[in-house]
């Protein structure tokens, strides 16, 4: 159906004369009965009784009309939002982020880019599971730039040669525990015992959860933990550790106030600590102006 149907159908309710229609809709007198024949041909029915004069509407012709008109007035409305939506769309830039990442980093480093690069709407997704799909969420465009704790990109996507990133800040992976666990000298990471420590792991999908694998297995495989939660957010373990639940590696810019007072300590062997790099990725396949001149001015200002 074409909605130039419904058009041509509401101005001949309304003049009654295919002329006066035609002329209201600046189309041929031919083109417009075209159009009502159309109208009916798809509908299945007649609308309009054309032996008398006005012309007047069927049955289906009154049934049909009001909800023609609604049509054609969702249609604007939506065609409205659309326009709307598309004029936003060229004046913002969305970002995929750990959820951590999102609170303590990314507004104080975005509101200072802000202030020198100039103004522009933002837009935060932080419900992506696991590291695959935050890099997903580039490829397929629905998001501009991606926030992440850096990790080899060589054994997460296939085509790591289309995806760029630059380093933005630092930070570090501390395993901490309650303070009342620490308190026996019992909670190490090299100790010998038969029974493991109880462990608050993140996501076994995200890049966090990567990078304390491969830690372990570098200083010490034999290191027994035994997972007593699995959290996809940096605040919950932290909520968890704060309940004695057990140990967990967390940044350190979550913690630090925990540590400073003395609720959380540092779980002993601080070769177990993991350095992190918070990086910005963006995929190079396609890349819409503002964000292409987003990128280039954090390029030239983070080196």
């Amino acid at each position: 159906m074409d909605m130039k149907w419904l058009h041509d159908f509401v101005s001949l309710a309304g003049t009654g004369n295919f002329s006066r229609s035609a002329e209201e809709r600046s189309v041929t007198l031919s083109t417009l009965s075209r159009h009502i024949q159309s109208l009916e041909n798809w509908l299945g029915t007649e609308l309009v009784d054309r032996k008398v004069h006005p012309v007047k509407l069927t049955d289906s012709g009154v049934r049909f009309l009001q909800p023609a008109k609604n049509i054609i007035r969702q249609a604007e409305l939506m065609k409205g939002e659309f326009s709307i939506s598309r004029e936003r769309q060229r004046h913002t830039l969305t970002f995929t982020s750990g959820a951590h990442l999102a609170v303590s980093f990314l507004p104080r480093w975005l509101t200072q880019i802000q202030r020198r690069f100039g103004r522009f709407d933002v837009r935060v997704q932080t419900d992506v599971s696991g590291i695959h799909d935050n890099f997903a969420t580039l490829r397929t465009r629905h998001a501009d730039f991606l926030l992440h704790y850096g990790h080899s990109l060589g054994t997460l996507v296939m085509d790591e040669n289309r995806f760029e990133h630059t380093l933005l800040g630092r930070d570090v992976l501390v395993p901490v525990c309650h303070h009342s666990l620490s308190d026996n000298n019992t909670f190490s990471l090299q100790r010998e015992s038969k029974e493991p420590l109880p462990y608050i792991t993140p996501w076994r999908t995200s890049s966090v959860a990567y990078l304390i694998a491969e830690k372990i297995m570098q200083k010490d495989p034999k290191a027994r933990l035994h997972t007593v939660v699995e959290s996809s957010t940096v605040a919950c373990s932290k909520g968890f550790v704060a309940q004695g639940a057990g140990i967990a590696w967390l940044p350190i810019s979550a913690v630090q106030n925990e540590l400073d007072s003395g609720l959380f300590v540092r779980v002993p062997d601080a070769s177990f600590e993991i350095p992190l790099a918070i990086s910005l990725y963006r995929y190079t396949a396609h890349s819409r102006p503002l964000a292409s001149r987003f990128w280039d001015y954090v390029l030239q200002h983070s080196r």
